[in-house]
């Protein structure tokens, strides 16, 4: 019960949900000055949150570490690659049942990428949302193995947030022995991801994939302020990475 409410307050809260919330709002009080406000807000942050200007600006804020250096790969001082989990396909038909999805794929290649550069051994973090279903840790270890030829040495299979993916996994690698890793995940996601870990008491070297913002090149365009449904869903992508870290950030 706990998780479904998280999900349904995110959905009230980042876009669009919550554009759509101000909007009706402001349409209930629309005799008023304030329901036009609220209106002409919503409308604004629509528009706005659809640009791929102001994408691009939120995502900056969120992707602040750099890609791991080729050479750092091999002097890292890591004992393994650990790899966490985003996301299942559920029912693939072409695949006969559940698989990853399109954003874990682009984790899972990158950590086959640097498992045959650096010869380290993946452990993969990542439970299920829904009791009963397979684990999305254990989904990974299949593509890895049976796709990509790489063997995962370790699955942690009961985490269900990136605060759990830390914390349970730090319990797995002590049983290895290791306490320094690669850690591969999103780029957006790795500042938050990075510092739980830290929290956790494990070292990581991070090991960002799948970069949204782009350095500026100092040309501008005008297709940058044309709304686009791509431009929201990065917009979406970087807001839940804010919220996410004032959230760890009360938790403590």
């Amino acid at each position: 019960m706990g998780q479904e409410l998280v999900v349904v307050l995110k959905a009230l809260i980042l876009p669009p949900g919550g554009i759509v919330l101000l909007g009706l709002l402001g349409l209930a009080l629309s005799r008023r000055f304030l329901g036009k406000f609220l209106l002409v807000l919503a409308l604004a942050a629509l528009y706005l949150l659809s640009t791929p200007f102001v994408a691009d600006q939120l995502m900056a804020g969120v992707e602040t570490i750099p890609a791991l250096d080729a050479g750092r790969i091999d002097d890292s001082g890591a004992g393994a690659i650990v790899l966490l989990s985003g996301g299942r396909y559920s029912d693939a038909q072409e695949y006969g049942g559940d698989t990853i999805n399109e954003r874990m794929m682009m984790r899972v290649r990158y950590a086959a990428w640097l498992a045959r550069r650096s010869r380290l051994p993946i452990v993969v973090s990542g439970g299920s949302p829904e009791p009963g279903d397979e684990p999305e840790a254990e989904l990974a270890r299949r593509v890895l193995e049976q796709e990509f030829g790489v063997r995962v040495a370790a699955v942690e299979t009961a985490s269900r947030t990136t605060w759990d993916n830390a914390y349970m996994t730090r319990e797995l690698l002590d049983g290895m022995g290791i306490r320094r890793v690669i850690l591969v995940t999103h780029a957006m996601h790795m500042p938050r991801a990075a510092d739980i870990f830290a929290r956790a008491g494990v070292e990581v070297v991070p090991a960002p994939t799948r970069f949204f913002h782009r350095p500026d090149d100092g040309e501008e365009r005008l297709s940058d302020w044309l709304p686009s449904p791509f431009a929201l869903v990065t917009s979406y992508y970087a807001l839940h990475e804010y919220l996410g870290r004032v959230w760890y950030r009360i938790r403590g």
